[in-house]
């Protein structure tokens, strides 16, 4: 119905004023013809709203509908998003790269855990069943085998996986979650991982929850038919649907984690399934903390990973290098006699973080091109290598030039110095101006700048577009040499006129229409005032300037998938404060007559667009940083073009009809119309490139993009670099719409680092053989 009453009031007002303009060439006295473009003009902005807001309630009640199903098929589809996430992930994370690395844990210490026989208490009280395990011995496994203790012996199947410092704790929840979607039945929960680093426990943990799910799954943001939850991820939650595998409580701050754990405990009591993962000795100090009341995560049994075999490590490192009995293979036997011998290097290369470590900096790899790898028998040198510490350090250090060398099939854009200095620029931020987060987030790389000083940036950007629209338009007028007389076609006019408009209106209609401060055309010997009229050019600043600011109000700067249009309290008061002002503004210097009218057809057109907001989209997978910043890229062109339309083709013509018919209805005319347009069109550039720098998230990544090249000196296309860091070199990892560093400790090992860039593991070296893998 909204459709057909804007279409009809819409092309009926645009028959009706190009009538009117036709007909009304010569002075126009009688009020019928003043009242007939009025309600013409009324006719245009009635339809031209209608379609509009149609259009856009059309779009949002599409993607509604689309997203409404039963709570059972979300539930499916989020498990079929799960699991395409994390096998993508564990292919980049090269964890099936020659085979996946077993891992084998204990019980843990009965001080750590719940006396056994309470626990089969609890489980029992909510789930009897017999295949609980009978003995905490029982819980002893390798590899896949964590599927089975998760669902079948741990009690209550809630588990507590400790470990040490690069033990394999994540590697071993992405095996038990893809394990439990291999067993899960039609309408089960969904095994979800969700980083605890990014949390803060002073936020409710099912909040944060449901804001992860939106956040890492855009489908769950749907309002399912089955539930009076605000959203689906909140539906999933409270039904029961989602088994929480929280990873890295130990990356929580000190302070922070038995908070966390105490908000654990009260939003996942004993009757729900959980799995918990930290470092041993973090979780011990939640049990005997110096002050405060000891926590712990209440009814799980406990496991903690033991370090890798010799064989283990033997057997992985000569495969990964080409199998046994090979050149390559063989320059590890040094290394392995001397792991014989209990060294420092033997229980360095015990953690899969480590082995993983040194696999990226010794072996080769099928597209290896350049020069020939280092050996490593270095690292049995206890002259340069003592302690732990120092082998640890040196693999951390070349790890990353490692990572880069050079590959025939996909080379790399950075060098290893560069990259190196990009990521330990990105560890910075996090740990100093995020507070040691660990989420790696494109539109929190803002806070790399204050928020004060962004915002005066931004704001000064528009200023700096309005003034140089204005520059623009008088050197096209002072070209053109518009104030002599000439003739013209009618397109050369509309084109002109379109350009120009900006600028200023013709000589004959300046006294009716003053909306540009530099109203006026310049003598040619006067031309360099075009770009050094200071007074204009303050108030064209001034005026952008404030602008950004107002568009700023009730802003998130979060990443937007699409633009919505909603009315709502701050935006009709918005919207009648710029309609008041810009009345006061034009009847303080042409008249109340003036002013009154423009000030009636702002309020529509101010409705319109400051209504616009950025809501989140509707997506079946698992979102991404790519996906999500080309989402917000289209949100951008959207706030960037709608105003734009909405301004040369509503505001701008009602400006030139109604202000003229009031004041000067012997000049009205199609050309009004046209010019009138056209200044439209130049104010409505101003306001999209307001709303899109301050509406969405890649509007101020733009800007801060500039900052962190010159000053940061980081690659201008950013997220390309740290595509290239996750998908090709390993440096990083995905998790949901964020990146993180392949391991916390590589993150803090570039914080720390202060001393001159490492060598290259090739520098040095004598020039490559006939046998690349020698």
């Amino acid at each position: 119905m909204l459709w057909t009453v804007g279409l009809i009031s819409a092309c009926s007002g645009l028959a009706g004023l190009w009538w009117m303009a036709d007909k009304l060439s010569s002075p126009l006295n009688e009020l019928s013809g003043v009242l007939g473009v009025g309600f013409g003009a009324l006719g245009v902005i009635v339809g031209a709203a209608a379609l509009v807001v149609s259009w856009l309630g059309y779009q949002a009640d599409r993607r509604e509908h689309a997203g409404e199903m039963p709570i059972g098929r979300v539930t499916d589809a989020l498990a079929l998003a799960v699991r395409q996430q994390w096998e993508a992930e564990a292919q980049l994370r090269r964890l099936n790269d020659p085979y996946p690395l077993p891992v084998s844990w204990r019980p843990a210490d009965e001080n750590v855990v719940e006396p056994w026989r309470m626990l089969l208490q609890i489980a029992n009280r909510y789930a009897a069943q017999h295949q609980w395990a009978a003995h905490p011995e029982d819980l002893v496994g390798t590899d896949t085998e964590i599927t089975d203790i998760l669902t079948r012996r741990a009690p209550g199947r809630r588990l507590l996986v400790l470990g040490e410092p690069g033990a394999g704790k994540t590697m071993l929840l992405v095996i038990l979650l893809l394990g439990l979607l291999d067993r899960r039945r039609p309408s089960d929960p969904v095994p979800v991982i969700f980083p605890l680093a990014s949390w803060n426990p002073r936020e409710s943990l099912e909040a944060w929850m449901v804001n992860r799910l939106t956040a890492d799954y855009p489908a769950l943001s749907h309002h399912p038919t089955e539930s009076g939850a605000r959203s689906a991820a909140q539906a999933l939650l409270d039904n029961r649907l989602v088994l929480p595998i929280l990873d890295g409580l130990d990356e929580l701050a000190p302070p922070n984690r038995r908070t966390a754990l105490a908000a654990i405990n009260a939003a996942l009591p004993p009757s729900r399934p959980v799995v918990l993962s930290s470092r041993t000795e973090e979780y011990r100090q939640t049990l005997h903390p110096d002050t405060g009341v000891p926590q712990r995560l209440n009814g799980a049994a406990g496991i903690v990973l033991e370090p890798l075999t010799l064989d283990t490590v033997a057997t992985y490192l000569r495969r990964d290098a080409g199998g046994e009995g090979t050149p390559a293979a063989d320059r590890w036997n040094p290394v392995l006699d001397q792991m014989t011998r209990r060294s420092p290097l033997t229980r360095v290369l015990a953690t899969p973080l480590t082995l993983f470590l040194a696999r990226t900096i010794y072996n080769p790899r099928p597209d290896e091109a350049g020069p020939r790898l280092p050996n490593p028998a270095e690292l049995c040198d206890t002259g340069r290598f003592p302690t732990e510490t120092a082998l640890r350090t040196h693999l951390l250090n070349a790890f990353i030039p490692a990572a880069y060398r050079p590959l025939s099939h996909r080379p790399s854009s950075w060098t290893s110095a560069r990259a190196q200095h990009v990521l330990r620029r990105i560890a910075r931020h996090l740990e100093r101006r995020r507070h040691e987060a660990v989420d790696i987030a494109w539109w929190e790389l803002q806070h790399a700048l204050p928020a004060g000083v962004l915002t005066a940036a931004t704001g000064f950007v528009v200023g700096l577009f309005t003034l140089t629209l204005s520059a623009a338009g008088r050197a096209i007028w002072f070209l053109c040499d518009f104030h002599r007389p000439r003739d013209r076609g009618l397109l050369s006019d509309i084109c002109f006129h379109w350009l120009v408009g900006f600028y200023s209106f013709p000589e004959e209609t300046l006294s009716v229409l003053p909306l540009s401060p530099m109203g006026y055309a310049y003598p040619a010997e006067d031309w360099w005032l075009l770009f050094v009229d200071q007074p204009s050019a303050a108030i064209l600043i001034t005026l952008g300037f404030i602008v950004g600011l107002v568009t700023r109000l009730g802003s998130r700067f979060s990443p937007a998938r699409r633009v919505r249009w909603s009315l709502k309290s701050h935006t009709l008061v918005l919207s009648l404060f710029c309609s008041l002002t810009t009345g006061v503004l034009v009847a303080s210097n042409s008249g109340l007559r003036t002013g009154f009218p423009w000030a009636i057809i702002a309020l529509p057109i101010c409705i319109i667009v400051t209504g616009l907001q950025a809501l989140p989209d509707h997506a079946s997978n698992a979102a991404s940083p790519i996906t999500l910043l080309g989402e917000d890229r289209r949100s951008f062109a959207q706030f960037l073009f709608l105003p734009v339309l909405a301004w040369s083709l509503l505001l701008g013509p009602a400006i030139a009809l109604g202000t003229t018919a009031v004041n000067a209805p012997q000049l009205l005319g199609g050309l009004g119309v046209i010019v009138a347009s056209g200044q439209g069109f130049w104010v409505g550039c101003v306001l999209g490139l307001a709303l899109a720098l301050n509406r969405t998230a890649s509007g101020r990544f733009l800007l801060i993009r500039f900052y962190l090249v010159l000053r940061w000196r980081l690659p201008w296309n950013v997220m390309a670099f740290l595509d290239d860091a996750h998908r090709r070199r390993g440096v990083l990892r995905q998790v949901g719409s964020v990146y993180q560093f392949r391991h916390v400790d590589l993150q803090r090992h570039l914080v720390a680092l202060d001393v001159p860039q490492p060598p290259s593991p090739t520098a040095g070296l004598p020039p490559p053989s006939a046998d690349p893998s020698a």
